[in-house]
């Protein structure tokens, strides 16, 4: 809870801080909450989405269906650089709005932000455009490519600034996004040949045996599976699941792959384990009365 509090703390801190200069400069409270709306969206929401999509890089080689390409979003991390430069610059464009003109690297960084957003938006496209459920995360780069590339178009009109300027400018960046493919590469030859199998639910049975046990032996896909009552429920839940409900079992399947061995790594303790086997009942409880009413239903027919 105090992590929640302190993370909402910081955001909230650093959009009164962007918000401020141009609301009190106009002495307008419309002002400030546009700035603080525009702060969000154009800033906070598309740094969020470039950090957070690295949950979206498989755990595992065979997860990888266009090789090393698919960890470009560990890769991408290289980008940083040009990513705070582009939101500076959009910060004063749309957002603090100075009255004498512009600098010079405001309107190289918007450049920079038109083509890595179109960049990022483009291979995103190639990884996940064809994965069930995933496109919805193409969105932000859409919107935030779109929304570059127009106020790109707006500064080659007004500024003075001849195509050597702008050659430079991206020829200076090729050596980030060169360390962006190398860290890609070199991210996906570390992943494991297998997938993993220490999921989030699978993880919580570390902890101590009066609180998460008893355990017994599963039988799960032919193989012989050690599992307590909670992992069990969770796996003929997620049978029935995708037996009634495919399109939307293999979109919780394709977002969990990714993000549960995440969380899974980090439940490194007994204590921890104890925890989430604990905050995982009330879905276990849902999911064993949806395999109770299945059961009923089958021993009635």
């Amino acid at each position: 809870m105090e992590f929640i509090i302190a993370s909402w703390a910081i955001v909230t801190g650093i959009i009164l801080g962007l918000s401020l200069p141009p609301a009190l400069r106009a002495k307008s409270w419309r002002q400030f909450f546009t700035s603080a709306i525009l702060a969000v969206v154009g800033i906070l929401f598309p740094l969020f989405t470039f950090v957070m999509s690295v949950f979206l890089v498989p755990e595992w080689k065979g997860g990888c269906h266009h090789g090393w390409l698919d960890c470009f979003h560990v890769g991408k991390l290289a980008l940083t650089p040009l990513v705070l430069w582009a939101c500076g610059a959009f910060y004063i464009v749309q957002i603090l709005k100075p009255e004498p003109k512009p600098r010079v690297w405001v309107d190289l960084g918007v450049l920079v932000g038109a083509v890595t957003s179109t960049a990022c938006f483009i291979l995103g496209l190639v990884i996940h455009a064809f994965q069930d459920g995933m496109a919805w995360w193409l969105l932000v780069p859409f919107y935030v490519a779109v929304w570059y590339s127009v106020l790109c178009v707006r500064a080659i009109r007004a500024s003075g600034l001849g195509p050597v300027a702008y050659l430079i400018t991206l020829a200076g960046s090729l050596p980030l996004w060169a360390i962006s493919m190398f860290w890609s590469k070199n991210h996906y030859l570390s992943l494991p040949d297998n997938p993993p199998d220490c999921f989030v639910v699978t993880a919580a049975l570390r902890g101590h045996e009066p609180i998460v046990g008893p355990f017994s032996d599963v039988e799960r896909r032919g193989v012989p599976r050690i599992a307590n009552s909670q992992l069990a429920t969770f796996w003929k839940f997620e049978r029935l699941w995708s037996l009634h409900c495919p399109r939307t079992h293999r979109l919780f399947r394709g977002t969990y792959n990714r993000v549960g061995p995440q969380i899974a790594a980090r439940i490194t303790s007994r204590i921890t384990a104890d925890l989430v086997y604990l905050l995982l009942k009330p879905a276990e409880a849902f999911a064993a009365t949806i395999v109770w009413f299945d059961e009923l239903k089958e021993r009635r027919t």
